[in-house]
């Protein structure tokens, strides 16, 4: 299997497949490296798009050049296509274990001027998508997972544990029941989740963070301002009815940290 990575071709040198590259190597799994380029009418002449189509050209080379030399052991693969970009990349990710974007947004800018292009592969991708910001703080730890009792939550849950364990790092479990819910019924999903982690995954140190003032994205933004990984369910609670949950939408338009979407 491999990760894709998609280039937007902004910059070399991206954190984007950096942290796309050292998650492969860590998991003996294959890099593909691909950069889609807008059809012809999306260049008011025909020169600026073969300029772009050797662009692409150049940027897949130096970037997987400079990927093998920092990984010596994975394996890269390079793909230029055409097409609409975000419906591109989706229409590539049933190959693929996880799909890995950025956003050109740093942490702490919120709204608008989110990346178009990922949050619509985040939406309609068919595997698990990382969105990945920019530039970072560099001390980051933990891996935050948010839960709210729905199976969903309990599949991003159990992918939580399994990064905090590759990560060699702590796992946060965040529940937020807002004020309107009770503390006994919020002790539940949280009791429940941090029992399940502590029987599957028994060597993962667990904190728990069980949030009564604020709504589940408020909340999964604020653990995750100083974390080295969010995951999340895509839908939560909307189930099969919704491409993407309200709590997720609102987390990808105020990306803190590399961000895990997972699909059962």
């Amino acid at each position: 299997m491999q990760i894709l990575v998609a280039l937007d071709g902004s910059r070399a040198g991206s954190p984007v497949a950096d942290w796309a590259a050292a998650r492969a190597d860590s998991l003996g799994l294959g890099l593909a490296l691909v950069h889609v380029v807008p059809g012809e009418w999306a260049y008011p002449r025909e020169n600026d798009h073969q300029l772009a189509l050797s662009r692409a050209e150049d940027l897949l080379t130096s970037e997987a050049k400079r990927l093998a030399a920092a990984f010596p052991t994975l394996r890269i693969a390079t793909k230029r296509l055409s097409g609409e970009p975000a419906a591109t990349v989706a229409s590539l990710s049933p190959a693929y274990s996880m799909v890995v974007v950025g956003t050109d947004r740093g942490p702490g800018t919120e709204g608008q001027g989110y990346g178009s292009v990922s949050f619509q592969v985040a939406v309609t991708s068919k595997c698990d998508v990382a969105v990945v910001p920019g530039s970072a703080p560099q001390q980051r730890s933990g891996v935050v997972v948010g839960v709210d009792g729905s199976a969903e939550s309990l599949d991003a849950l159990d992918q939580g544990a399994r990064e905090a364990q590759r990560l060699d790092d702590e796992l946060i479990i965040v529940h937020a029941t807002g004020p309107e819910v009770g503390l006994a019924e919020g002790g539940k999903v949280l009791g429940a989740a941090v029992q399940r982690v502590n029987h599957k995954f028994p060597s993962v140190v667990v904190k728990e963070v069980l949030d009564t003032t604020r709504g589940p994205g408020e909340s999964l933004i604020t653990a995750a301002r100083e974390a080295q990984l969010l995951v999340m369910g895509c839908k939560g609670r909307g189930g099969l009815s919704v491409l993407l949950g309200s709590v997720a939408q609102h987390v990808l338009l105020h990306v803190q940290c590399p961000t895990l979407l997972t699909r059962p």
